[in-house]
């Protein structure tokens, strides 16, 4: 997995990408073709996904700049993810971004009790 995400690192700064000190958060789709993730430095997060049979990125819109993203999590069917971002500092904000209409749409805010619980959804814990 750790080759993937360096992979894709490289990949972000060819592709011109600012600010790409590390990729915070990450979950494979579930025909495991496209990766999910968020790349930034300390103070900023973006969202991007990767297609590995088209060797190409999309980049989510933002709703505002978030300053981290500790969650991704696909749905089912592949056609739609969730996030958890957090902005302002300390206020977390679940999102759902959908590939059919190329949107993301703010969800609700989110605890950090509710968080945790959330957090222990994802196979890939990075924290």
């Amino acid at each position: 997995m750790q080759y993937y995400l360096l992979l894709i690192n490289d990949l972000l700064k060819a592709k011109g990408k600012k600010n790409v000190e590390s990729i915070t958060a990450y979950n494979w789709s579930p025909k495991e073709d496209q990766i999910a993730f968020s790349f930034g430095d300390t103070s900023s997060s973006s969202l991007a996904i990767y297609n590995t049979k088209k060797d190409g990125f999309i980049y989510l819109p933002r709703e505002t700049d978030y300053i981290s993203t500790g969650l991704i999590l696909w749905h089912k069917d592949g056609k739609s993810l969730d996030y958890i971002s957090e902005y302002p500092s300390d206020q977390k904000k679940l999102y759902r971004y959908s590939m059919d209409s190329k949107k993301v749409k703010s969800v609700k805010k989110i605890s950090q009790s509710e968080f945790q619980k959330w957090f222990k959804l994802d196979k890939y814990q990075t924290n």
